[in-house]
């Protein structure tokens, strides 16, 4: 479908932009040329396609480069990391409140530098705020401090998460005056208003942690949930449920259908779910990500249930999308925004499958009366709620980084209870809004599906494999969406086409085996594409037990393995975790001393990389029998054997500087620890500062050096233990 292309063209070119800068006036004549050309050779179809294919790719990328703002001087981001500011602005956004702060969304009006006159200036500020005095929305702020560049920490870009929400600035607890109140959009401060109220009323019902869960299963608020059942939700893999995405909606709509569907035809049925969830969406807050949800949950609902037409449904859900991102083209890297797509796209295309499939095993095992009974009860409480995550799963753990094995255990006991808690938890709230004292009772019920939920989802935390971190990268992703879509293409064909194509496979030997190898190649090729260096300096730790083992890659993806550990195995493990698959090659090894638990693990590294450089404290053999083993295994595979020189510096290349502090000719024979080479690697302005278990003595010889020592990263020395980490030694570092 032509739509459909166009559509994904549009999204590949608000992508690709955040990757290539291509001038506004460029992009825009492109695209012009691109659709003017289309246009020319419409009487040749296929070329045709391919232009406006283009065209669309470009004008997308517009559209993202219009919405990525200039940082001049007009701009907040241009003071970050400066002077103290009295910044000038209204607070836009519900405020997030948290036990022990407050965060607050800020437009900003204007800035004053100290001693000069208030200058204009745009954007948005994220500021950090003590909890009281309390701030509203629409509140008018004059703030004093200080702004800063959001961290980007290497565990989790922090930059880039509200970079792409249109925050480049923030500010931590700054003295705040409030000078006016109600300047924000007066319709969505009575929407607020209402949210607030409907917390309040939640609250003053139903006892805590219940009430906490059913803040944020109905409002999305989970910040009064405990740190715990939080974790809790985590590890069992269900914090689907508490963060509103189309997952909730789907249940939401579950619910508003089996409640019209006695009463109302079809279409009226569809129209009252439509209502429920402008309602539902308003009662929230109505926050960009509820929008979001609520628009394709509505669309499922208006191609499912008002046109009857399925086959639109992909092509309307596009179109969705398309709106959301023309308005506000960042919305493409907002989780949110992901798994409201990737839900409602899974219940268009696995929901219908789905509930067919078990209908007809159900049908084998009870009579048509039960079964229809057993379809009515499993049908959307257990079915849809499950279908919904077929493609949410694969973003979870991309996002989280976490894979829950009790997941599925997880979802088919609680599941089934969210209509449930849905159904009384809303009437409770929306009764007690009118009515308190029968809101509490309404309350009594919603708290049963609850604590029932909370039940199960603590009991299943506290099992032992319930949940393990994996790296789960965009390159997974891709392939795990690749093969979803392979077995559904299969899955989708009719029988007899199924039967054809599974008989072709396995009559063609030949074919099959190439056609297998193609696609094995491929999926290496993408592997060895993706784990290409990625311009960045990376120092990791390497967890081998007892002793030290530190791995280097450069920006340009250069080795540096410093120690190895006690243990081989555990050594070769950890590099083949952290090393790309095709990678064979150690530029530099350091042996910071002959003790077994730093050398050890080096021995085996031979027999599976190429080692160019050994790098050694200069020890003769008979130190230790590992570490002769050590030198022996580097003899045999020709490795330079190099002895560490004071002052002297080792260019990795890239910028990346080795630059030798230890040890020196005044050897110290009665404690080898104090020979220990120390290093102090370079990379622009950071510095890492690595000493094996260099103490006392060690460390004073470096200092009388007056070789620089100032270090961004300083892994102590000999372990942390107190025989090192001198106060002068520290206070130089």
């Amino acid at each position: 479908m032509l739509i459909v292309a166009l559509f994904c063209c549009w999204f590949l070119g608000i992508w690709l932009s955040s990757f290539v800068n291509v001038p506004i006036p460029t992009g825009f004549m492109l695209s012009l040329a691109f659709f003017g050309s289309g246009l020319f050779f419409r009487g040749q179809r296929q070329i045709a396609i391919f232009l406006t294919c283009m065209g669309m790719i470009v004008l997308g990328g517009v559209r993202y480069q219009f919405a990525v703002p200039v940082i001049n001087t007009h701009h907040i981001a241009f003071y970050n990391d400066n002077l103290t500011v009295n910044i000038k602005g209204t607070v836009i956004d519900e405020p997030d409140i948290r036990d022990r702060f407050v965060q607050l969304r800020v437009r900003v009006e204007s800035i004053s530098l100290p001693d000069e006159e208030a200058t204009a200036v745009s954007g948005i500020i994220l500021v950090q705020a003590f909890r009281y005095p309390e701030i509203g929305y629409g509140d008018a702020l004059v703030i004093n401090g200080r702004l800063s560049t959001p961290p980007d920490d290497g565990e989790f870009n922090y930059r880039t998460y509200l970079a792409q929400q249109g925050i480049h600035s923030i500010v931590t607890f700054p003295d705040i005056q409030i000078v006016a109140e109600n300047q924000a959009n007066p319709v969505r401060a009575k929407i607020l208003d209402v949210k607030n109220t409907a917390r309040g009323t939640i609250n003053r019902s139903i006892a805590d942690p219940q009430a906490a869960l059913l803040i944020g299963i109905l409002l999305g608020d989970d910040n009064g949930l405990p740190e715990q059942l939080n974790n809790d939700f985590q590890i069992t893999g269900m914090t689907h449920i508490i963060a509103i995405s189309g997952f909730n909606i789907s249940i939401i709509i579950w619910v508003l259908l089996a409640m019209g569907r006695p009463f109302l035809s079809l279409k009226g049925t569809a129209i009252f779910a439509a209502v429920g969830i402008s309602l539902y969406t308003v009662l929230v807050g109505a926050d960009p990500s509820v929008v979001r949800a609520a628009l394709m949950g509505g669309l499922y609902l208006f191609v499912g249930y008002w046109l009857g037409r399925p086959t639109f449904a992909i092509a309307s859900l596009l179109w969705a999308a398309f709106l959301i991102t023309l308005h506000d083209p960042l919305a493409l890297w907002h989780v949110g925004f992901q798994l409201s797509f990737a839900a409602t796209l899974s219940l268009m295309l696995f929901a219908k499958p789905a509930t067919d499939w078990v209908s007809g095993r159900v049908a084998l095992i009870f009579e048509r009366e039960i079964s229809e009974k057993v379809m009515g009860i499993i049908t959307e409480s257990v079915i849809i709620t499950l279908t919904a995550q077929i493609l949410t799963l694969p973003l979870i753990m991309l996002t989280f980084g976490q894979l829950s094995l009790v997941s599925l255990a997880a979802n088919a006991l609680i599941l089934p209870a969210q209509p449930g808690v849905m159904l009384w938890g809303g009437l409770a709230t929306l009764v007690g809004l009118i009515f308190p004292q029968v809101g509490i009772i309404l309350g009594w019920l919603a708290w049963l599906f609850l604590s029932y939920s909370i039940y199960w989802v603590e009991l299943l935390a506290k099992v032992s494999f319930a949940s393990v971190a994996i790296e789960f990268g965009p390159m997974q992703a891709i392939l795990t969406y690749a093969l979803i879509a392979a077995l559904f293409w299969i899955l989708s064909q009719p029988r007899k086409k199924r039967r054809a194509f599974f008989k072709w496979v396995q009559n063609n030997g030949v074919q099959r085996s190439v056609t297998g190898t193609a696609v094995l190649a491929t999926f290496v090729i993408f592997n060895w594409g993706y784990s290409q260096p990625d311009g960045r300096l990376h120092i990791y730790f390497l967890n081998v037990g007892q002793g030290d083992a530190t791995l280097i890659l450069t920006p340009s993806g250069r080795t540096i393995l410093v120690d190895g550990g006690f243990y081989p195995s555990i050594l070769n493990a950890e590099l083949g975790k952290h090393l790309p698959f095709w990678q064979k090659r150690i530029d530099i090894m350091v042996a910071t001393h002959p003790d077994a638990d730093h050398v050890s693990g080096l021995v085996d590294v031979f027999d599976r990389y190429q080692v160019d450089m050994l790098v050694t404290e200069g020890s003769e053999r008979g130190e230790t029998a590992v570490y002769d083993a050590v030198l022996t295994a580097a003899e045999n595979e020709k490795t330079l054997i190099k002895t560490a020189v004071v002052g002297e510096q080792i260019m990795i290349g890239d910028g990346v500087t080795l630059q030798i502090l230890h040890p020196n000719e005044n050897r110290n024979e009665e404690n080898r620890n104090e020979n220990s080479v120390a290093m102090r690697l370079t990379y622009g302005d950071f510095a890492y500062l690595f000493t094996g278990d260099a103490e006392v003595f060690a460390e004073r010889t470096m200092l009388q050096t007056g070789l620089p020592l100032q270090a961004t990263v300083f892994k102590a020395g000999h372990h942390g233990s107190r025989t090192s980490s001198t106060e002068p030694f520290l206070t130089a570092v």
